[in-house]
């Protein structure tokens, strides 16, 4: 269990190990922490300025050295799958670009494959969460 400050410690060292293409995929309930998590990746990656929810956009685009990042909220997205390919959430997963998705767990399963997998819960206590990293990347080298 983790305090908001070392989840944000955590969303900084894993920031660092980012390669090109790689994609960060944070799942929890709403209010876990998963924009908190995003904000310290971004903020580490050398995203300056203000880094607002990226909810009613989808994928907020940013530029930081030579890295184009993106933020990707799901949460305000319903129906098929198949439909959010023509606002290229696909193509951006698959790029060499770098990507933080909050609410990931509406994608395929196989997608998740391809990224570090966190998964944020709420515990008794209001000030500490659980926090579960799967590193995906791994398997596919």
């Amino acid at each position: 269990m983790i305090s908001q400050i070392d989840l944000e410690h955590l969303a900084e060292k894993i920031a660092l190990s980012m390669c090109p293409g790689d994609n960060i995929f944070l799942i929890g309930d709403l209010g876990v922490g998963k924009s908190v998590f995003a904000r310290a990746v971004l903020r580490t990656l050398g995203v300056t300025g203000s880094i607002p929810s990226p909810s009613f956009i989808v994928d907020a685009v940013y530029f930081a050295g030579n890295n184009e990042i993106h933020h990707i909220d799901l949460y305000r997205l319903e129906g098929p799958l198949h439909g959010w390919q023509s606002i290229g959430i696909y193509d951006v997963l698959d790029s060499s670009s770098l990507a933080v998705v909050e609410w990931a767990d509406r994608l395929e399963e196989g997608i998740l494959d391809n990224g570090i997998l966190i998964n944020i819960g709420f515990t008794d206590d209001p000030h500490l969460r659980e926090v579960v990293v799967d590193d995906r990347r791994l398997a596919r080298n």
